[in-house]
């Protein structure tokens, strides 16, 4: 094994993907937070519907980045390989980027609740143009992207969690656009997709 390799495999044997995952997602947090402090005054929301996503998010990181901690999910390692698990690393640091691009551009429209802004509008342009939920595309990206990195069932499974998460808070927001703007936010949905660009 030469130099580079044993390197590749030192690192991966010690985590270290994961933990610069672990390190993008703290980042893309602090920025998170930072941002919601500017947004506009909301007009109508669904508190409730927040724990709907809120918690599913949180126990699917959680079981991305478990680790074995938590023995009952020791499920042990699909696979080790350096190639895939830095490719996870490249993942999440684009999906974090693309769901950052996506939050400036919807600017002080965004909300974290399932929620209507005054002077609410449709926002169509940017990666909006291209998905309905760029930050969810983002956010989702850099989830796969870590549990690529970890490696295990149980970040795939924490991966699933997440997604089932931000399909509800996806169909309920389209729900209270559609009441609010009805056929101009029916037209947006014919011409875009959900998330994933001509596909999905």
């Amino acid at each position: 094994m030469d130099e580079r390799n044993l390197i590749m495999e030192t690192a991966l044997a010690q985590n270290l993907p994961l933990h610069v995952c672990g390190w993008l997602w703290l980042a893309w947090i602090f920025y998170w937070v930072f941002s919601a402090q500017f947004t506009l005054k909301t007009k109508k929301n669904e508190t409730f519907a927040r724990l709907q996503h809120t918690i599913p998010t949180a126990i699917g990181i959680v079981t991305i980045f478990n680790e074995g901690r938590i023995p009952e999910l020791m499920w042990g390692k699909l696979y080790d390989c350096a190639a895939l698990a830095w490719s996870g690393v490249a993942l999440t640091m684009a999906g974090h980027v693309f769901s950052v691009w996506a939050r400036v551009h919807i600017g002080q429209y965004w909300s974290g609740t399932v929620a209507l802004k005054h002077d609410h509008k449709i926002v169509d342009t940017g990666p909006y143009r291209m998905v309905r939920h760029p930050i969810y595309t983002g956010l989702l990206a850099s989830a796969l992207g870590s549990a690529m990195a970890a490696g295990t069932m149980e970040a795939f499974v924490g991966l699933v969690i997440m997604t089932a998460g931000y399909v509800v808070k996806w169909k309920r927001e389209e729900k209270i656009m559609l009441s609010e703007f009805g056929p101009a936010y029916a037209d947006y949905m014919k011409r875009t997709k959900v998330i994933v660009p001509y596909i999905y």
